[in-house]
């Protein structure tokens, strides 16, 4: 009788406990979900405004050229042989033009076309789901940005759903047009131009999905938070895109078996091999290991570059010699370059030794030709017996950079500088007291990185106008520079 109460409570005691553990870990929940930042919800918003206002936005400025062009074609092959126009535009087929019609009406492009699997995407989605989900716990500002951010994701798929369904229509289109019309009309500039403006299209859209798929600092610590709960792990498993597509029909937990995937390895253990390696390498084996990761990374890109130069890419452009200008397809803020660069002027009999240090912006043209404009303040050092830091005046630049190797560049630019002390602004607008320099020269690469600066570069310049300066300033001069992205 004795040995049955003591089962009896003991098995009482370890309910007790389950019950504890399971409202402790309530209460964990609550309280790690209550450290969602606002500023998450906010993030994700903004992201997926802005990547659906750009599909959006170069999808339908690309199908109005398309269209446009596609309709040149056809009035030249109306002409020509009205039996390629018919097999080409006739028996309504999709064409550019319909194409266009239908997103303006707001319709499907392609009928039945699935998206390609995102992972980002996927882990997104299901995060704001589970967010939804659990909308009893959370902070009532975040309840109604959630739901309004998935309904706005919803409308991104469908954004996307159009795009990548265009993509494949213009390639099975573009060649269609190439294949039956240049036999008539040869190579024609409309062509030509469906072509190019096709590849860039293209890669447009690439460069969009990096960028929305770059995680941001929130994003990241969010990530962190929701990770701690057991919950949204189980969650992710059963509701993700990526679990559904592997998802057995009877299986309870709705989870493939796992012994199909022994033998694979996985992200951790990848991750804990690489830290032993590194570990093994010495103190410094960390440091090397991340210069040769950005060395890697860098020849990537190197490789990437010349095979689009080439010609090779997945938008299978046609024009022979086509050598892309892969500025074309990114944003204007990835155009944009951020710069520094300081100079030394050796004293005289008028004036001391000055530092020219320069704040340059420069936008990149094309894949070989920047231009830009920077702003100087000159600072006096005074002389080698006796150093004084003072104010020796401003100046303003413009200049143009034209790529001629790897690593050798040609440069030129405009200057003007004012070598006086600013009592009054109105001083500034009186161009005769301002000195002018024509310069050209070579800028010279280095593979130099550090923490603040992404790159270096040594240039060499020739004033053309050094002898109109009084007095006469030195013909040569030598900058540093340095860039920030």
């Amino acid at each position: 009788m004795r040995i049955k109460w003591l089962f009896i409570t003991f098995l009482a005691v370890c309910i007790f406990q389950n019950c504890i553990a399971q409202v402790d870990s309530v209460f964990q929940t609550l309280e790690t979900l209550q450290k969602i930042p606002v500023k998450y919800i906010n993030t994700i918003e903004n992201k997926i405004d802005k990547y659906s206002s750009r599909i959006t936005g170069k999808t339908e400025k690309t199908l109005a050229k398309l269209s446009r062009w596609e309709n040149k074609i056809k009035d030249i092959l109306d002409k020509v042989s009205p039996e390629t126009s018919q097999k080409l535009f006739g028996n309504n087929l999709t064409t550019f033009s319909t194409l266009l019609k239908r997103m303006q009406e707001g319709k499907i492009l392609v009928e039945g076309y699935k998206t390609r699997y995102n992972e980002y995407r996927d882990k997104l989605s299901t995060s704001i789901k589970y967010l939804e989900a659990m909308e009893d716990s959370l902070n009532r500002n975040l309840v109604q940005t959630i739901v309004n951010t998935k309904r706005k994701l919803n409308r991104l798929e469908e954004e996307i759903t159009k795009s990548e369904s265009l993509e494949t229509f213009i390639k099975e289109r573009k060649k269609l047009l190439i294949n039956e019309a240049i036999k008539y009309i040869g190579k024609s500039k409309y062509l030509t131009k469906i072509d190019k403006e096709a590849y860039y299209y293209i890669e447009t859209l690439h460069n969009y999905k990096e960028i929305f798929t770059d995680k941001k600092k929130a994003e990241v610590l969010v990530g962190k938070i929701l990770n701690k709960i057991p919950a949204y792990r189980n969650f992710m498993e059963k509701n993700s895109m990526l679990a559904s597509l592997f998802y057995i029909p009877g299986n309870s937990s709705g989870l493939v078996n796992a012994q199909n995937f022994l033998g694979l390895q996985t992200r951790a253990s990848v991750q804990a091999l690489i830290q032993n390696r590194i570990a093994s390498g010495g103190p410094n084996a960390n440091e090397i290991f991340k210069q040769h990761i950005q060395q890697g990374q860098a020849q990537l890109n190197q490789l990437k570059e010349k095979i689009i130069n080439a010609g090779g890419s997945n938008s299978d452009a046609n024009i022979p010699n086509f050598k892309p200008n892969l500025q074309k397809s990114k944003t204007f803020l990835q155009r944009i370059q951020f710069g520094s660069n300081i100079q030394f002027t050796k004293n005289n009999t008028f004036i001391p030794t000055i530092a020219d240090i320069a704040m340059v912006i420069g936008y990149k043209l094309n894949d070989k030709s920047t231009i830009g404009l920077g702003a100087v303040y000159k600072m006096g050092l005074g002389n080698i017996q006796k150093i004084s830091i003072s104010h020796q005046g401003i100046g303003l630049r413009s200049f143009i950079d034209w790529k001629l190797k790897k690593q050798i560049i040609i440069s030129g630019g405009f200057e003007m500088n004012y070598l006086a002390q600013i009592k009054k602004i109105s001083q500034l607008q009186n161009f005769n007291i301002w000195q002018q320099s024509g310069l050209i020269g070579i800028t010279k690469k280095i593979n130099i990185t550090t923490k603040f600066f992404k790159g270096t570069s040594v240039q060499l310049l020739y004033d053309m106008l050094y002898r109109t300066h009084i007095p006469i300033s030195q013909p040569i001069l030598l900058r540093t520079g340095y860039s920030f992205n």
